[in-house]
């Protein structure tokens, strides 16, 4: 799997409930179940001095399954769940599985989202160092070297009433960033069982 597709899966959604000066104050979430969101997506190639942009949807489980599609400029659903990673490209309707137990970098990828998602400081505080940059940024820096090897850092710009995050940059090894800016954030909305299922056209 290309290492830029991991990173365009490392992303946050979660809803916030009160902000302050410290990472603690911050991290007091409404911590719904499920969040879903729209996003678009910017990639920035520093090497070849170009911008990608992107835009979809997202739904992830807390603990448990993301659904992360792109809508333009190519259609694809990629669906994690807790053993494997299922991407199905709209353009060349063709359907890819991976496995935790031949890719270790999944779980690891997981793993992170898991932190990121649970909105508790002391399981972040086990694999990142959190800090307060500015008003509203929680900036998350890795301990460890796997977690090292997804991103250099990442900042969550939360949304002015902070009610859900607006935005998160991670600034990747080499002189490529990822910004993912987020609308329409819906807590605990209701689901069909449609949207846990890959197309296979």
């Amino acid at each position: 799997m290309p290492r830029a597709l991991m990173l365009t899966l490392c992303f946050l959604a979660f809803a916030v409930a009160g902000a302050g000066e410290t990472p603690a104050d911050m991290l007091k979430l409404a911590r719904p179940r499920v969040v879903a969101a729209d996003f678009v997506q910017t990639r920035r190639l520093g090497e070849l001095d170009m911008d990608i942009r992107i835009t979809g949807s997202m739904v992830s489980e807390l603990d448990g399954r993301l659904r992360w599609q792109v809508d333009s400029p190519v259609r694809s659903v990629t669906l994690i769940d807790r053993e494997k990673l299922t991407h199905f490209d709209g353009e060349t309707k063709q359907l890819a599985v991976i496995r935790q137990e031949t890719f270790p970098w999944l779980k690891v990828l997981r793993d992170s989202l898991d932190d990121w998602l649970s909105g508790d400081p002391e399981r972040l505080e086990k694999r990142f160092v959190l800090t307060v940059p500015r008003p509203g940024t929680l900036h998350l820096e890795p301990r460890d070297a796997a977690q090292k090897k997804l991103c250099r850092s990442v900042e969550i710009e939360l949304a002015p009433d902070k009610s859900a995050i607006a935005a998160i940059r991670i600034d990747e090894n080499g002189e490529n960033r990822l910004e993912i800016r987020f609308s329409r954030v819906r807590n605990d909305p209701v689901l069909t069982p449609d949207v846990w299922r890959v197309p296979s056209r």
